[in-house]
């Protein structure tokens, strides 16, 4: 896999794979974290390339249009950026509509993938996030010259970093809701980190479940609604004596004020000496809300990405961008 740079796009019509999947309310963009994680590549393209077409996808309109799901949220929010406004207008800057509104896209269409190629010279992925496979992120990049976007790059030696040389011990905290999912994450977190604590939803769905000796599940209140205030005193002994913590997931029902544990496990990972890695769509919105979340050493625009890579070591998004 190949970094993008000015000579690799100068000059070229490019076709930039851009993380749009933000959430969005009255076509108004509530959180733009991975829009501006792209930006400096978005740049570096605009200032070299011929041409810049943007593309990605928003939610699951499964092939069907949907005007809630529209970009135009996405066009108003960069014509919000100063460095950018000029190449919209211009026309520098053309932005698809979303993909899956098309079929194909989720279909992993090889003809779907060609009308896209036809219409750049190369490819650029900057969207780390989307890494299931899909016509524009695994089919499209090996019809042309593809390579990394910065932000994409920068993930993937950081989550190569903590696989193959972590800060010891490893503490991974793993939340959530989505037991099928979660359940083999926390398999294969607890081969590679030295201790996996499990909170959120998932410890009432795995309960009795075969788990090795290094994954501790919390006790829950009452009404499961948050992890108990003894298991946040047992897990401050733990984060203070990690080298390196990895989080993903909320560890309660954030969006009730009464749930206040998942703030509080925040809080000591940021005062504890260990280097914090954090991903996860809920898990951000939550840092968010409490002014937290650009205290943590790395935020991954992935939280699906994040575990997949840590968990395997590559992504089919990693593998169909090859080398040039």
């Amino acid at each position: 896999m190949q970094t993008v740079s000015a000579q690799f796009v100068s000059a070229k019509v490019v076709l930039l794979r851009y993380d749009i999947d933000v959430p969005l309310l009255n076509s108004m963009v509530l959180d733009g974290f991975r829009l501006t994680a792209g930006l400096e590549t978005l740049g570096l393209c605009l200032q070299n390339g011929k041409r810049v077409i943007l593309m990605g996808h928003i939610g699951r309109p499964g092939g069907q249009e949907d005007n809630s799901l529209s970009i135009a949220a996405i066009h108003d929010w960069l014509m919000g950026q100063p460095e950018i406004k000029a190449h919209l207008q211009s026309g520098k800057l053309k932005l698809l509509e979303n993909l899956r509104f098309e079929k194909g896209e989720e279909d992993c269409s090889l003809e779907y993938a060609h009308q896209l190629a036809s219409l750049g010279e190369v490819f650029v992925n900057e969207s780390f996030a989307a890494y299931r496979p899909s016509s524009s992120v695994t089919i499209l990049p090996t019809l042309m010259p593809a390579v990394a976007g910065l932000r994409f790059s920068k993930e993937v030696e950081i989550l190569t970093g903590v696989r193959e040389n972590p800060r010891r011990p490893l503490v991974a905290i793993l939340g959530g809701a989505k037991v099928e999912e979660k359940l083999p994450v926390i398999e294969a977190m607890s081969k590679i980190a030295d201790i996996v604590l499990v909170g959120g939803k998932l410890v009432a769905n795995i309960k009795g479940q075969m788990l090795r000796d290094n994954v501790f599940l919390a006790e829950l209140n009452e009404w499961g609604t948050d992890i108990t205030d003894q298991t946040v005193e047992n897990w401050q002994i733990i984060i203070n004596k990690a080298g390196q913590i990895i989080w993903n997931g909320p560890l309660g029902k954030v969006e009730d004020e009464r749930n206040q544990n998942s703030k509080k496990i925040a809080e000591m990972i940021i005062n504890s000496p260990a280097l914090s890695l954090v991903g996860g769509g809920d898990t951000l919105g939550a840092l968010k809300k409490w002014g937290l979340r650009d205290k943590f050493h790395f935020i991954s625009t992935g939280g699906g990405a994040m575990l997949e890579f840590l968990t395997t070591g590559t992504l089919p998004t990693v593998e169909a961008l090859g080398d040039i």
